[in-house]
């Protein structure tokens, strides 16, 4: 009998949140059949930790971050962020004389962007809900284990250690964000150039005001200044567009606190659609909208007009027809 050969491999279970509901990542694999949590060798140079989100990426073109275990969770490192290892022995393709097996190391991660796609992915990535786990053809134990981690990814994923409430950061926020919608409450036909000039400098001593503050807390989500202000926070970032390249990095901080349950994920929607097509791209939940050729309010390009009266559903946001009619009457 020959000598073991060990193949070493990384799988990442990738979940991200659609909503208030959590989703599993799984890709569409071709040559085996059925769909697959991302999965790979690890190659030379590399740990299981690198290889797991290189995969993830190349397979579904997302990116992943990977959390730790909870604790008493798992055997290993209480330092280390892979969760399980499996070894198994590999199937005899009768061209080597050696005994070969696989020991899989075990990852779980989030994608806090789950529309933005990076590259040229190698394989669809569907994102399954746990409820519909069954009507997918992924492997028994794949979906024991996907079963358990839906379990307790909202505990894996949430903000730790939760911060105590800064009143006073979270009354400033409010402040300035009476500001930021005192301005916008005169009605177009009033507008006058002082006044525009006022909106403008309003919006940049804010972008600055939330840069600044930013560089010292992070993002200031609910579990720092309380959920009014939090959402505060959001809007300066939503009217921070003169500053695209800080509105990015607001869009990315934010996702991170809605994964953590720490932000609306309402606003993440609505900064996500904001800095798409700040960027000339189309939009995912159809939230921004322009004057039509007759006048009247349409929403920008959207990415996939089939799936946006759903997706707009799962994030509890209303249809499209009654949200244009409300923003219409807002604004007469």
């Amino acid at each position: 009998m020959g000598d073991l050969m060990v193949h070493e491999t990384a799988t990442c279970y990738a979940f991200a949140r659609f909503g208030q509901e959590w989703r599993l990542c799984v890709i569409e694999h071709a040559r085996l059949g059925g769909e697959l949590v991302p999965s790979g060798p690890i190659e030379a140079g590399e740990d299981a930790l690198a290889a797991s989100v290189r995969e993830v990426l190349e397979e579904t073109g997302h990116g992943v971050r990977l959390l730790p275990p909870l604790p008493g969770g798992c055997p290993h490192s209480a330092a280390s962020l892979v969760w399980h290892v499996v070894s198994t022995p590999a199937a005899d393709d009768g061209h080597c004389d050696r005994q070969r097996g696989r020991r899989d190391h075990i990852v779980v991660g989030v994608v806090d962007r789950p529309f933005a796609v990076h590259g040229t992915p190698k394989h669809t990535a569907l994102w399954v809900e746990r409820s519909a786990l069954d009507r997918f053809h992924v492997p028994d134990d794949t979906r024991v284990l996907a079963t358990e981690l839906f379990g307790v990814i909202d505990r894996v994923a949430a903000l730790r250690p939760r911060l105590a409430v800064d009143e006073r950061l979270g009354a400033e926020l409010l402040r300035r964000q009476e500001e930021d919608q005192a301005v916008r409450r005169v009605p177009v036909a009033e507008r006058t150039p002082e006044l525009m000039e006022r909106w403008l400098a309003v919006d940049e001593a804010n972008t600055a005001w939330l840069r600044e503050l930013i560089a010292v807390h992070g993002w200031p989500g609910e579990a720092l200044v309380g959920r009014r202000a939090a959402g505060a926070a959001w809007l300066l970032a939503q009217h921070a567009d003169r500053r695209p390249d800080f509105q990015r990095e607001c869009l990315e901080l934010l996702a991170v606190a809605v994964t953590a349950g720490d932000a609306d994920p309402q606003h993440g929607a609505l900064l996500e659609d904001r800095v798409l097509i700040a960027q000339g791209q189309r939009q995912v939940f159809g939230t921004q909208l322009m004057q039509g050729p007759d006048g009247t309010l349409v929403p920008y390009p959207v990415r996939n007009p089939d799936d946006v009266e759903a997706l707009r559903a799962a994030w509890g946001f209303e249809p499209l027809e009654a949200y244009i009619g409300k923003v219409s009457a807002s604004i007469r």
